[in-house]
């Protein structure tokens, strides 16, 4: 795990060097989503600690124990704080996500659940009770998607079984996509449910996969899908009904969730067999690009360097020397080096 979160601090690190701009102006800064809805009481308890410090293991997972049997902070303050602590280690998530070099979108995914997997363990000895912050993601859904989904993450590792039930609610396309921002709240269900999977929680995500129409979306429940060992089959279905060439992230991304499963002369013959079947020739096309490895790293937005700042479907960001900031509608937060 240390190696994966060491990967993640050198990319950012990489990435700093190619801002465009000065430092963010202060006042817009007063008004991003950790400035305006966390207390200054929380970030300074995250901030006391050098950033470097969250890429180790013990101490993430130790602070996050502190925090969580800590009788002080409610279960609001306690998944604020479990975001403010995934946002030192890039992980937290507001519209934008970060592909660090050489790796595809589900390669990336992929080393979060290993990493998310790592602390669920450590936390398992806690036996903690849920139920609170079940209550504050029914009652974020609609209002604010960044807490309800890191407190559905939080569940998550710290009691996935407890959890599985509401998890086949949350898993509902409705559910989702009456969030206040389905790309937010859907990233985070993905995320959990890539963790805890049950027959019920894949049928929804299948029937999402083949109803949501946002490329990112869409990658985010085909890594939810195939994080465990699912049928292959799905993933061929969805490519071949997908009819939107501006989804060739999202096939990609299937693409490369295959190579995962089975050897390279089966993701070949795979790749064939849907040149073959395609209708399409933007789709047909694409897949012969991959069959001839045009793509690097079977990922269109994978870089051999360098970080790749991958928004979803409406984010705008602008980089400053002193980070990201992020606008997706009417939320808007900043992402520090």
């Amino acid at each position: 795990m240390e190696k994966v979160r060491f990967l993640v601090l050198i990319s950012s690190l990489l990435f700093v060097g190619f801002s465009q701009r000065g430092p963010i102006n202060k006042l817009t800064l007063e008004k991003t989503y950790t400035m305006s809805q966390i207390t200054k009481s929380q970030r300074d308890l995250i901030d006391k600690s050098p950033k470097a410090s969250y890429f180790n293991d013990d101490f993430f997972n130790n602070l996050l124990k502190s925090v969580i049997q800590d009788k002080k902070y409610s279960e609001k303050e306690k998944a604020q704080l479990f975001y403010l602590m995934e946002k030192k280690e890039g992980y937290a998530f507001a519209g934008l996500d970060y592909v660090p070099p050489k790796q595809s979108y589900f390669n990336h995914h992929v080393g979060k659940v290993f990493i998310h997997q790592g602390t669920k363990r450590s936390l398992a000895p806690l036996k903690y009770n849920i139920s609170g912050l079940i209550q504050i993601i029914d009652s974020n859904i609609k209002k604010d998607p960044i807490l309800a989904g890191n407190a559905l993450l939080l569940a998550t590792l710290l009691n996935s079984e407890k959890l599985a039930k509401k998890m086949e609610y949350y898993t509902h396309s409705d559910v989702i996509l009456n969030s206040k921002n389905p790309g937010i709240f859907n990233h985070y269900v993905c995320m959990s449910a890539s963790i805890t999977q049950n027959t019920v929680i894949i049928n929804n995500l299948t029937a999402n996969l083949m109803s949501f129409k946002k490329e990112c979306m869409l990658e985010d429940v085909l890594c939810a899908i195939y994080s465990k060992d699912n049928f292959v089959v799905t993933m061929k279905e969805y490519i071949l009904e997908e009819k939107n060439p501006d989804n060739n992230l999202s096939i990609e991304t299937a693409l490369c969730a295959l190579a995962a499963k089975v050897p390279e002369a089966s993701v070949k013959k795979s790749i064939q067999s849907l040149i073959n079947e395609a209708k399409e020739p933007w789709k047909i096309a694409l897949c012969k690009e991959l069959l001839a490895n045009k793509v690097p790293y079977n990922y269109a937005l994978s870089n051999d360097l360098l970080l790749v700042t991958k928004p979803w479907e409406g984010v705008t960001t602008t980089t400053y020397s002193d980070g990201t900031l992020i606008i997706n509608g009417s939320l808007m937060e900043f992402d520090p080096n």
